[in-house]
């Protein structure tokens, strides 16, 4: 399976999308930087989730319900409704495989649009059923950096996060999150928080609205070594940093819609 879209700026910037999932695989800055990490194991055959750059989680976030980790719409093709040089929007809607996983109508777009150092991507969900639903969803962003060991994220200082691991909530005191063992952390109200990854010299501002939630991800070696679409120290080239609506769910009447976008600058 190879449909995918690449997206350009004048000033050197591009992006690659896949169908399968509305997939961001990759993202360039102007100097031919590699913004987005993908593993080198990753499948891309139909019904399976790529490994790296950003899934899109919906209808559930992790295990929190009954579907399969991070729902469904990782693992289905999208259709590309609108393609610009810079900019493009895919849709996902209800279909019978959908329907006996999770009975419900809607309808999903991503929108993303590249610009010369920042890259912005709109989730929007449409209720078109007759029911209400309640969903949670994320942008698994896996941003690549030279050595997890060496990397940081500042922002989210006095913010209360659920340890996904132990299914335990703390305040984070630190102001800036270190990696080496494991981070599995969904952090609430962080909606309107400017997230920095500290990679050396380099900076990505991680900012959104709409989602009010912000999880960090890096599962160390022990973990990483068991994710079987990963190298065994892929883990040391990324640092996850998700906009989220975990807690609480978001609930969508007939008709009704919903909207979450995240802006990843390189600029700094």
């Amino acid at each position: 399976m190879n449909d995918q879209l690449t997206l350009r700026t004048p000033e050197g910037a591009s992006a690659t999308i896949f169908h399968q999932g509305a997939h961001v695989t990759s993202w360039k800055t102007p100097d031919d930087r590699e913004q987005m990490f993908l593993s080198s194991r990753s499948e891309f055959g139909a019904g399976t989730a790529i490994r790296g750059g950003v899934p899109i989680v919906f209808p559930q976030f992790s295990g929190l319900g009954p579907l399969k980790k991070h729902g469904f719409a990782r693992n289905l093709a999208w259709t590309p409704v609108s393609v610009q040089t810079d900019a493009a929007v895919l849709q996902l809607e209800d279909s019978e495989e959908t329907r006996a996983q999770w009975p419900h109508g809607f309808r999903v777009e991503l929108h993303i649009q590249l610009h010369a150092w920042s890259l912005d991507m709109t989730l929007r969900v449409q209720n078109t059923g007759s029911t209400t639903f309640d969903f949670t969803a994320a942008l698994h962003t896996y941003l690549a950096v030279d050595d997890a060991f060496a990397s940081q994220v500042e922002g989210l200082q006095g913010l209360t996060y659920r340890n996904n691991p132990t299914q335990t909530e703390h305040l984070e005191s630190a102001a800036l999150i270190s990696f080496g063992s494991e981070i599995d952390r969904a952090y609430f109200g962080a909606g309107s928080r400017q997230v920095i990854l500290h990679d050396g010299s380099r900076r990505v501002l991680v900012s959104q609205r709409g989602f009010d939630d912000t999880v960090v991800w890096n599962p160390a070696a022990e973990v990483g070594a068991k994710i079987p679409d990963m190298e065994p120290e892929g883990w040391l080239r990324y640092v996850c940093i998700e906009a989220a609506a975990v807690k609480p769910a978001i609930t969508l009447a007939p008709g009704a819609e919903w909207s979450g976008t995240q802006r990843l600058d390189a600029s700094a």
